[in-house]
């Protein structure tokens, strides 16, 4: 009876193993080409433009206009992000040997691209806070909530202004005072 309950068990776990481990078809390019299909062919210089925008729609205080331009500004500049970040994919991906014995003078043109990705991650947070205030003063605080706590995930320890505004927002609206 025992070892039948040891089959049992050691099969289980066997199977949620395999189930875990998912097979990885190199071939598929859904996801990229799902993104695509939805944000269309992006370029920096269309994010640019977008950013532009949507701070000026945030600063002169118009959150209605604001919200969509946000959103969408926030999800091209992350999808702008990952693919700059994909081009130092062969890199990253290589063994810690070969990233060791890859020359300074072949990884130094690449860190502009590393630079420029992170900005855009950064951009794209402070579109989440942005996003998140415009709810608030609209009064949509059921819908500010996730994107405020959203926003405090991302933002870098570093961005005093956007954390202190963002936390100030989600306080405001679960009505919690830091004195």
């Amino acid at each position: 009876m025992k070892k039948a309950i040891l089959f049992t068990i050691a099969l289980t776990s066997i199977n949620a193993f395999a189930e875990d481990k998912k097979i990885v078809d190199p071939f598929d390019l859904s996801a990229s080409a799902s993104k695509v299909e939805e944000l269309g062919v992006i370029t920096k210089p269309e994010v640019d433009a977008l950013e532009e925008k949507a701070k000026e729609l945030f600063n002169s205080g118009n959150c209605k206009a604001a919200i969509p331009v946000l959103i969408e500004y926030s999800k091209k500049s992350n999808w702008l992000a990952n693919m700059i970040a994909a081009t130092l994919d062969p890199y990253y991906g290589a063994s810690y040997d070969d990233r060791k014995g890859y020359s300074y003078d072949k990884l130094k043109p690449l860190i502009p691209l590393e630079s420029l990705s992170n900005d855009y991650k950064k951009k794209r947070n402070i579109a989440f806070a942005m996003q998140g205030e415009c709810l608030v003063k609209t009064g949509d605080n059921k819908g500010a909530i996730p994107v405020l706590l959203k926003a405090l995930d991302l933002i870098d320890i570093d961005n005093d202004v956007w954390w202190e505004r963002t936390r100030n927002n989600l306080l405001q609206v679960i009505k919690v005072s830091a004195k």
